[in-house]
């Protein structure tokens, strides 16, 4: 895999999202990060709640996405939503780092 020309290794949101109560795909997404870190970086799609997002926290998951940040937006509208106050609301937290 570390020969392999990648620059990153993205989590199937199938796993993440049912990784809170499914404890074998908890275990898929924890390994996946811990390799992840040891070949380059990781992201993980689906994040759809508080929950997820917290364990993916616990997990040390540098990136994630999902509708729990932010839903689908057009092109024009990223970079106002980049420079915009991170609002202090539950499906944003703060400290929130955006990655596009």
């Amino acid at each position: 895999m570390r020969r392999l020309p990648l620059n990153e290794l993205k989590i199937d949101k199938s796993f993440v999202m049912g990784m809170v109560r499914d404890a074998s795909d908890a275990v898929i997404v924890r390994s996946t990060i811990e390799l992840a870190h040891n070949t380059g970086l990781v992201v993980a799609e689906g994040v759809e709640d508080e929950a997820t997002l917290e364990r993916l926290r616990t997990h040390g998951c540098d990136i994630v996405q999902g509708f729990y940040l932010s839903r689908p937006m057009a092109a024009d509208q990223v970079q106002a939503w980049m420079d915009g106050p991170v609002p202090k609301r539950a499906h944003e937290p703060a400290g929130l780092r955006r990655v596009v």
